[in-house]
């Protein structure tokens, strides 16, 4: 997994939309967005019954956090890891210094990963944690339009035609008029006719199984979610 938007507001400095289409065994059980109360802050995410963990996850700190699997390429998985890579994300999003969280961080022995992390507390700020199984990367990112792909799913070439899609599709639209429903449709028909590559994919056991989007604003937290396995709709408000 995965695939990854963020498309702040050029209205409004602390207001964005950030999609995520989640490719993942179908098989594997997930819960819709709920509410948790945890070390005294609500969280608002979608749980992996599995693992117990999350892949994207928002915090009333104003902070959130997406989870794709692997690093700059794709790596052999091992049979074991100490923790799951879900829960390394709760841990981070409930720090009060993510940098310095990160710093502080044992790594080791966990699955690669790369993290992308929105805060908005006082000014919208977007970073890039990747840890590589030998080094982890922190990096801040210009606030503006970016996709992510995941490099255990999509290679370099995958990943340059998904770039294409997005960067035509924003450059089709008038970001100020630019609205949520618009980019979930696009989330949802990016390269239809592909079911190796397109936005919503099915390789047989691997496919996307669920689209979760966050919209910030106006000191509200909308996440909407689709299992697309089950063909149903959630959506829950963090204010």
């Amino acid at each position: 997994m995965c695939t990854v938007s963020f498309i702040p507001s050029v209205e409004n400095s602390a207001e964005f939309i950030f999609t995520s289409n989640r490719d993942e065994a179908s098989n594997r059980p997930t819960l819709a967005p709920e509410i948790y109360t945890e070390n005294g802050f609500q969280l608002l995410y979608p749980k992996d019954e599995i693992a117990g963990g999350t892949w994207i996850a928002v915090s009333e700190q104003q902070k959130l956090i997406c989870l794709m699997n692997g690093a700059e390429k794709a790596h052999q998985r091992q049979e074991n890891y100490r923790k799951s890579r879900g829960v390394v994300l709760k841990d981070l999003l409930l720090t009060s210094d993510f940098n310095k969280a990160v710093e502080n961080y044992d790594f080791v022995g966990i699955e690669t990963f790369t993290i992308i992390y929105v805060s908005w507390q006082e000014k919208l700020e977007l970073q890039q944690l990747s840890w590589n199984g030998d080094e982890v990367k922190l990096s801040n990112l210009p606030v503006q339009p970016h996709i992510w792909s995941a490099s255990m799913t999509y290679t370099s070439a995958m990943k340059k035609e998904r770039h294409e899609w997005f960067d035509d599709f924003i450059s089709q639209q008038n970001l100020a008029e630019l609205t949520s429903e618009k980019v979930w449709q696009f989330h949802h028909e990016a390269g239809k006719n592909d079911s190796n590559n397109g936005f919503i994919i099915d390789r047989g056991l691997l496919k996307t199984t669920s689209i979760t989007q966050v919209k910030f604003e106006v000191n509200k937290i909308n996440m909407k979610f689709e299992n697309l396995l089950k063909g149903e709709t959630t959506t829950r408000l963090l204010v």
